[in-house]
């Protein structure tokens, strides 16, 4: 059995654990991998929505734009609205500050640009009339996504003027020469963007205090001809929000935009790494030294998410997750060891209910159950075996005169030396004082005899001048070998025992045959 091998059986156990405990250990991190992926993923899918609810107002507003730019004509109230523009006393703007009624800073918002505004010409007047066309519509998107963190909603000019909702005085912002100089014109105007492309903006705090943002800049073109921008500016503290949506967050979210810029993190905190930002979109987790890294992209927006996840989060995930493992192969460890410690422990019970605690050879009891096993064996199948009795001379006289401590040393002798003479298969039994018994399966007569006297000659050989013996130690010993005629177990060892007396009565230090039942002519 297994447990009779202990090194094996330790060292198969502890790798056994050992395959168990780094199994869990990958299953626990490939799932706080994967619940770390639908995390970015869910915070991904918040902020792809959020820009497709604004991208669709301004699809609508851009197409609207251009129909009215290309072939309609403005609302007679919009052409009537632009009338009631006027230039500030002493200023070189004009604005729409004061609506005339029934119109209210409510629905609309206030239309600035540069010059005089009697001096305007037609095709000025028209678009500015097309501008102030689109007010409800601007008003109506700017309600619709107010709560998506939309700061403004206006509409900037090639002809120097913009639109802008809602409602802001001209004191406290317009139009002005440095207008064009802002990155949602800039980036969004025929030399840097020649396919017309919506483009979003770095982010920049607003100068109307509404706090860090980007803008969604949407070129407008009619006929292969720019006429300007369609804008919408986005908090950036809602982007924060939408990173920060989860409630147990797993590492930290970084919303980079196409330069490369954070825009926004779950946390108050910089990117741990220099360089992160430059990262690719990436298929799965990068392992570094410090943290696994994906990064996302956001729709159409040329905006990504980078996933930051710590090593030592993974750590501690991988402890959390394998601890009830660890529990349980420490458990099972400790009851496989208490199981071999038991196993070992009656085994050894075993051996001393059998054998003989001064010479390890089998006791009485574990004897009369080997001459059973073997009487059976024999006449179901027929196979013999020989006993030899085996009994040392004066035996008496050497613990008389040396004391028991010696004769017990004998007795080891003995046995240790038939063990070394006989075969694997073969027994040694004690069954009291000085009286031994071989027990040789398979052995004929004369096999048995041959094995008696080899360990008689080797036995009077041995140096017992060693334990303090003046004179070798002899035995006298009877063979015999099961017979068909014996009606039980006990007929052979009663003849081996008579066999050894008469090597007593015919002088000792020699070994006698029992002849029953043998073919004549076997001496």
């Amino acid at each position: 059995m297994v447990l009779d091998h202990q090194p094996a059986f330790r060292c198969g156990l502890a790798l056994l654990i050992m395959l168990l405990v780094a199994s869990n250990a990958w299953y626990v991190y490939s799932r706080s991998l994967n619940l770390a992926d639908q995390y970015a993923h869910h915070a991904v899918e918040g902020i792809n929505q959020h820009f497709a609810r604004i991208f669709g107002v301004i699809d609508t507003i851009q197409s609207e734009t251009v129909s009215e730019l290309q072939w309609g004509r403005p609302h007679q109230d919009a052409e009537w609205l632009s009338t009631a523009l006027h230039n500030p006393p002493g200023q070189a703007f004009y604005a729409l500050d004061t609506p005339p009624p029934p119109f209210s800073h409510a629905e609309l918002g206030n239309l600035t640009g540069l010059g005089q505004a009697t001096a305007l010409d037609a095709a000025h007047r028209r678009e500015i009339a097309v501008a102030l066309g689109l007010a409800p519509m601007l008003a109506a998107a700017y309600r619709h996504l107010d709560a998506q963190g939309v700061a403004w909603v206006y509409y900037v000019s090639s002809l120097q003027f913009i639109y802008l909702y809602p409602f802001t005085p001209s004191s406290s912002y317009h139009y002005s020469p440095f207008t064009p100089g802002g990155q949602f014109w800039r980036m969004a105007e025929p030399t840097a963007n020649p396919d017309g492309l919506r483009v979003i903006t770095p982010v920049y705090v607003d100068q109307a205090g509404k706090g860090p943002l980007l803008t969604i800049s949407q070129p407008i073109w009619v006929h292969g001809k720019f006429h300007g921008v369609l804008c919408v500016d986005v908090s950036v503290n809602m982007l924060k929000r939408l990173l920060g949506s989860v409630a147990e967050p797993l590492g930290s979210l970084y919303l980079l935009n196409a330069q490369n810029q954070v825009v926004a993190a779950s946390q108050e905190q910089a990117l741990p790494q220099e360089n992160l930002q430059q990262l690719p979109v990436m298929a799965r987790y990068a392992a570094g030294g410090q943290a696994h890294v994906r990064v996302l992209a956001v729709g159409n927006t040329g905006m990504r998410v980078l996933h930051y996840l710590p090593n030592h989060w993974l750590a501690l995930e991988i402890a959390k997750g394998c601890a009830p493992g660890l529990v349980a192969a420490l458990l099972l460890w400790l009851a496989l060891l208490l199981l071999s410690r038991t196993w070992k422990l009656n085994r050894e019970l075993r051996r001393l209910s059998e054998h003989d605690a001064l010479t390890g050879a089998l006791n009485h009891r574990a004897f009369q159950a080997l001459l059973l096993r073997l009487y059976q064996d024999y006449q179901a199948h027929g196979t013999v075996f020989s006993l030899v009795m085996v009994d040392l001379d004066h035996f008496k006289k050497v613990n008389d005169t040396f004391g028991h401590a010696v004769g017990d040393e004998v007795l080891k002798v003995l046995v240790r030396l038939a063990r070394r003479l006989l075969r694997s298969e073969d027994k040694v039994a004690r069954l009291g004082g000085e009286e031994f018994v071989l027990v040789l399966p398979g052995t004929d007569l004369h096999d048995a005899m041959k094995a008696a006297v080899r360990l008689r000659l080797q036995l009077e050989r041995l140096h017992w001048h060693k334990l303090g013996l003046p004179d070798k130690v002899t035995a006298s010993m009877g063979c015999a070998v099961v017979l068909a005629s014996d009606c039980h177990a006990g007929a052979v060892l009663k003849r081996a025992d008579d066999a050894m007396y008469r090597a007593k009565q015919e002088g000792r230090n020699r070994v006698c045959l029992d002849f029953h039942g043998q073919p004549p002519g076997v001496q």
